[in-house]
């Protein structure tokens, strides 16, 4: 790694003029600002992400991974503006990457009448900055990897994290290893091993707290543009369209550089429990329950038939359901030098089409709350005014998400709690704290 000196004190040629050129120089020596060594836990989108950004700063960043192949498993999430302006902070182009531009949206009931139509990525000059778009998260999550390596990360794949020591702050490896880290942040997820060493666990865990189940599936663009009664809902003029009735929806929006259709298709758990029925809750968060083709058509029979052709349309092995979790606020994100992000730390429903969101802002948080220069002494308070930031935000996505899963959807509340989500820079939030917490340089 190349190393960066900081030249301390005035230069020869100025110190020659001032004091003249027999006076006896006295030079302060170069100085390499050595970055701190941190442990990110998680390979998904969050972790990543914080890693990129610390080590854009000049620390030392190791991300552990325990898949060994990080081929993703997953489907596809909104990504909004505040969140698409952070990645571009962090080096990433969501567009590269196959993300869909979410220009219009169509809201309608599951009769199929429309409620309203919002418009997005309105003002040119905004949407410079950052837009509102659909991500493929495969195609994401490669983005962020290769960005990683990029920035100089190492990346441990297949490599399980068994224990964390929050006092030593030491990670212990499946492998028999130890490694230890000025910062250990926690990315692993909504089931996170670490988490119980912040908090207590009996207390606060995921849980199903509206009782919905989420289905999700892909179709490919052209046989649903083609189809008669399909092509009535969707079209390139309408990018997302969600509909919503007797406490079920079905949303589709496109991903994958415009070449499929993206749906989730919420319901309540109980009419799919049969079919996530022997797993546990990491297992229906990981969306690997298959569910039959009989039982989705069952679970939305009353929906409007151009609808019910979406079903129809979809390969009949490739729904997965699983069970919706979120979880309480928790009373601390972090203990001594260990950190939770993203899922780790707060859970949300999808609902609120934010959870990908919040972990990408939380990373970027972190990152200009870290600069290269923070001494080991400073990370304690860092990560206290990381929460203070953090934790007013993100409870108002959650408990918003929790309202529009239980059935708010008008018109007012939704414009407000999108302006609240994309009206918002993390990068001048953080240093706009740090200025009034620590003072002005």
């Amino acid at each position: 790694m190349a190393m960066r000196w900081r030249r301390l004190g005035p230069n020869r040629a100025d110190q020659a003029s001032r004091y003249g050129s027999r006076t006896t120089l006295h030079i302060r020596p170069r100085v390499y600002i050595r970055g701190r060594d941190i442990a990110v836990i998680g390979g998904g989108i969050g972790g990543p992400a914080c890693a990129i950004g610390l080590a854009q700063n000049g620390h030392n960043v190791t991300l552990y991974e325990r898949a060994s192949s990080l081929e993703s498993v997953g489907f596809a999430f909104r990504i909004t503006p505040d969140s698409d302006l952070c990645l571009k902070y962090l080096g990433i182009d969501t567009m590269d990457g196959g993300a869909v531009v979410a220009n219009t949206s169509r809201m309608m009931d599951y009769k199929g009448n429309v409620i309203f139509e919002n418009k997005e990525n309105t003002d040119s000059e905004k949407a410079k900055k950052g837009s509102s778009v659909f991500a493929y998260r495969p195609h994401l999550q490669q983005q962020l990897l290769d960005r990683a390596k990029e920035c100089g990360v190492r990346l441990e794949t297949g490599v399980k994290v068994l224990d964390v020591d929050v006092d030593e702050g030491s990670i212990s490896l499946e492998n028999g290893s130890k490694a230890t880290a000025d910062l250990i942040v926690a990315a692993d997820g909504v089931h996170s091993l670490v988490r119980p060493h912040i908090v207590d666990s009996k207390k606060y865990f995921p849980k199903v707290s509206t009782g919905h189940g989420c289905l999700r599936f892909t179709i490919p663009k052209k046989p649903v543009l083609e189809d008669p009664r399909a092509s009535q809902i969707v079209s390139d003029d309408f990018r997302m369209v969600s509909m919503r009735g007797n406490d079920r929806a079905i949303i589709v929006y496109p991903v994958d550089y415009d070449t499929q259709f993206n749906f989730t298709c919420t319901h309540p758990e109980k009419l799919s429990r049969a079919a996530t029925e022997g797993g546990d809750l990491a297992e229906a968060v990981a969306y690997n329950h298959k569910i039959s083709p009989e039982m989705v058509l069952e679970m939305y029979k009353e929906f409007d038939q151009r609808a019910i052709r979406f079903l129809e349309l979809a390969d009949p092995h490739g729904f997965r359901v699983w069970k919706l979790v979120d979880m309480d606020e928790i009373p601390r994100w972090s203990a001594k030098r260990t950190v939770l992000l993203g899922d780790a730390c707060h859970p949300v429903l999808p609902f609120g089409f934010s959870g990908a969101s919040m972990a990408i802002e939380d990373a970027t948080t972190l990152a200009a709350l870290l600069p290269k220069d923070v001494g080991v002494e400073q990370v304690r308070e860092r990560l206290d005014l990381y929460e203070q930031i953090r934790r007013p935000r993100v409870e108002r996505v959650r408990e918003s998400s929790r309202e529009i899963a239980r059935g708010r959807e008008e018109k007012q509340f939704i414009t407000e709690y999108r302006a609240f989500l994309t009206e918002h820079d993390t990068v001048e939030c953080a240093r706009r704290a740090v200025d009034e917490h620590f003072g002005k340089e």
